[in-house]
């Protein structure tokens, strides 16, 4: 039984239990991470870069799938995987959307699918850590390290004030990381649109039932 299994049966049980059995129960160890799939919903895959040294412009990714294995109590035991369907980007700007799908850049029709693995998970602070993690594009896989924020844990916020989402736990994690587009063969228009690519994610997860 997992960490969170043993919340939601502390908080059925409250009234049955005392005081100190219940502080034994919460205290139980978490034996396995528990299962938590992408609130598509809420989930922002974002980029940007140097356009000619005159502004940073940015784009998006629009569908974005995956799971976490997380534990609040073993954070760095952990790991995520992440599919990112590449004809999803966008930007705003149709002319730049078919040129950065088209294959000159990402080749959507040949490769539909940006995927991200971890392979390990460092606790840096309290809520701070780094996800290391194999980033594949194009066919492409390379090493990237994912400064993660843990903002939250727990029964969804609007549980307060919506029945519908009275026991529903939630997890949300802020991320990003630095890369150079040209380890994954993106190269087209250097160096007047930058090597360099910033990412920022923001994602909530919903725990699997």
């Amino acid at each position: 039984m997992t960490r969170l299994t043993i919340c939601r049966a502390a908080r059925r049980l409250r009234r049955a239990l005392g005081p100190l059995a219940l502080a034994l129960l919460m205290c139980a160890p978490s034996a396995a991470a528990d299962t938590w799939l992408f609130d598509k919903q809420n989930a922002s895959v974002r980029f940007t870069w140097d356009h000619l040294g005159l502004s940073r412009q940015s784009g998006r990714f629009l569908e974005v799938d995956g799971r976490l294995q997380f534990s609040p109590t073993d954070p760095e035991g952990g790991s995520v995987v992440v599919a990112i369907k590449t004809a999803s980007l966008w930007t705003g700007v149709k002319e730049y959307d078919d040129n950065l799908k088209s294959e000159s850049f990402f080749d959507a029709d040949r490769y539909p699918i940006i995927t991200f693995k971890s392979t390990g998970v460092r606790r840096t602070g309290e809520k701070a850590g780094e996800i290391d993690g194999e980033l594949t594009i194009m066919g492409i896989s390379r090493p990237v390290t994912l400064s993660t924020i843990w903002n939250f844990t727990g029964e969804h916020p609007f549980a307060a004030v919506n029945p519908t989402y009275k026991g529903k736990w939630v997890s949300g994690f802020s991320a990003t990381a630095t890369v150079l587009r040209s380890e994954w063969g993106l190269t087209r228009a250097l160096p007047l649109i930058s090597d360099e690519i910033r990412i920022a994610i923001e994602a909530e997860f919903l725990l699997k039932e």
